[in-house]
């Protein structure tokens, strides 16, 4: 698939000589006027873009980071990490209890997601609209807007021969054990399992954001601006946002530079991700003492398999199977699950936690190693013991497992090791840092020791890629930062549209339900622009 025609429009910083003497800017300073500032591109702006621009809206939508095109997209990870993600693929919490893996460029995570495409069960929504009033939004319900963003990306099953090594441990070991791994849904169009998805995807097949609802937007009038950084919201009638340039780290910045950017409009749309979007709003003033709060991760842990045969687990589609037995413990509806995750030797080799000569070792061998996931639907206790803060001029994250949360990460672990082992693996690395050493499968493992180690801080590895819920909605002020509506409260017509407004643990990867619940949201505000937009 080629590049939408309408992408020559994004303003780059190549095009800012040309822009500054169209728009006559002065001194580095662009100021201009628009119904609506979305601040972020990804899963929650672009889409939100493209409806209300749809809908006649003059839209003005920056990105911090940069645009990319296939071309630029290749299998360096560490130069594709340092461009394509926030921190270069490390945002790690204050106290190093967790590192956080997230997308920042045109297409924000889309760009480099692992195409896993799922919506929340009943017991997840039911407990949204029990606890905090979110009304409508089973599966059923949310119907029209899942199918047409499915519509959208192409999102379909992922098909048999494209299942790969890494994945089939899960299908094969989940069936020995009489669990139930199901085939999953993927966003593309001519994917041929090339398996770089996390590093871009060089054909055009993953239908990110950048190939879909941006230039959707960009086609209905929308103006996007790459490399801007929003620096403050300034309230009032009409709201002003501050934007700074921020140039790519591994490409020289024109002698002529758009340095800052002022955008008055009487709407803001907050789509800059559950990280930064609640720093911009606390350096802001704006919202109250949700934001940040309650931050949520979907905590992550890896195992390790070591198999006779090849694996290559960077091959092929990531994520193509997923096997949901723990998800729901007890009826509590908070558990975990498990998939696979094709890890690059880079990040693979920050997760084996041994040193020296056993972890060259282990790298060695890096072909034969799967890896399997437990992600845990976090908050089983109440409230994530995790929150985003902006203080001393920096946004800081902290976060630490609850009891509940870390129990379900043993038990998942648990699993993991068993459905590893009952597909053929000769040796597990587990995520514990007491380990030194690989653990020898004998045929008469039992692993139930599992249940009784630490998930105290350092004493075992979480990651995380879905960062999401810390601006949650709510139907009262006293339980949420926003509204029903995504509308921040005491701030009228500054909306927050993306991952951020979960009111809990969201138990799925969250680019489908992000794109449709922002679908809706943005489509009830696009028939408010008389009332929104007037002055």
């Amino acid at each position: 698939m080629g590049i939408p025609t309408f992408n020559e429009k994004i303003i780059t910083p190549k095009k800012h000589a040309e822009t500054i003497k169209t728009q006559q800017i002065q001194n580095g300073k662009w100021e201009l006027t628009a119904d609506v500032v979305i601040i972020g591109s990804g899963a929650g702006g672009a889409v939100a873009a493209r409806e209300l621009a749809k809908n006649g809206w003059k839209v003005v939508l920056i990105e911090e980071g940069s645009y990319f095109t296939p071309a630029q997209f290749n299998s360096d990870e560490f130069l594709s990490q340092a461009r394509l993600y926030r921190d270069a693929g490390f945002i790690v919490t204050e106290e190093q209890t967790l590192s956080i893996l997230q997308g920042k460029s045109i297409g924000g995570s889309t760009t480099v997601n692992w195409q896993t495409s799922l919506y929340p069960p009943d017991y997840v929504t039911n407990e949204w609209n029990e606890r905090f009033g979110w009304q409508g939004y089973s599966r059923e319900e949310m119907d029209p807007f899942v199918s047409e963003v499915h519509e959208r990306l192409g999102v379909h099953e992922v098909p048999d021969n494209l299942i790969n090594a890494n994945n089939n441990v899960l299908r094969v070991g989940g069936k020995k054990l009489g669990l139930t791994p199901l085939v999953l849904r993927n966003n593309n169009r001519g994917c041929i399992g090339l398996g770089r998805c996390g590093l871009g995807c060089p054909i055009n097949a993953k239908q990110s954001t950048f190939l879909t609802w941006i230039p959707d937007a960009i086609e209905a009038g929308a103006t996007v601006v790459s490399n801007m950084r929003a620096v403050k919201i300034r309230d009032g009638k009409i709201k002003t946002v501050v934007a700074e340039f921020t140039p790519d780290a591994y490409e020289k910045a024109p002698s002529e530079i758009i340095e800052t950017m002022e955008i008055k409009a009487p709407v803001v749309i907050v789509s800059a991700g559950a990280i930064e979007g609640p720093a911009l709003l606390q350096r802001s003033g704006i919202g109250n003492g949700w934001v940040g709060r309650n931050l949520k991760v979907h905590p992550t842990s890896t195992i390790f398999g070591k198999f006779d045969s090849e694996i290559k687990m960077f091959q092929g589609p990531p994520q193509s199977i997923v096997i949901k037995d723990g998800h729901n413990q007890n009826g509590t509806g908070y558990g975990y699950w498990l998939e696979a995750a094709p890890y690059r030797p880079t990040l693979a080799s920050s997760l084996v936690p041994f040193y020296g000569k056993q972890q060259f070792d282990v790298m060695k061998d890096f072909t034969k190693y799967n890896a399997g996931i437990v992600l845990v639907r976090d908050g089983a206790d109440g409230e994530a013991n995790a929150s985003v803060k902006y203080s001393l001029g920096r946004r800081k994250v902290y976060f630490e497992l609850t009891p509940t949360d870390g129990l379900n990460m043993l038990k998942g672990l648990k699993s993991l090791a068993e459905v590893t082992v009952a597909a053929g693996a000769k040796e597990l690395i587990f995520p514990f840092t007491r380990f030194t050493e690989p653990y020898k499968v004998t045929g008469n493992d039992n692993f139930d020791w599992i249940l009784k180690e630490s998930t105290r801080p350092g004493d075992l590895t979480v990651g995380s890629a879905h960062p999401h819920g810390s601006i949650q909605s709510a139907n009262d002020p006293e339980k949420g930062a926003v509204d029903l509506n995504l509308e921040i409260y005491g701030h009228k017509n500054i909306f927050v549209m993306d991952a951020s407004v979960y009111p809990t643990g969201l138990s799925v990867n969250p680019q489908i339900t992000t794109m449709s619940i922002v679908l809706r949201a943005s489509r009830n505000l696009a028939s408010q622009k008389e009332e929104r937009t007037k002055v």
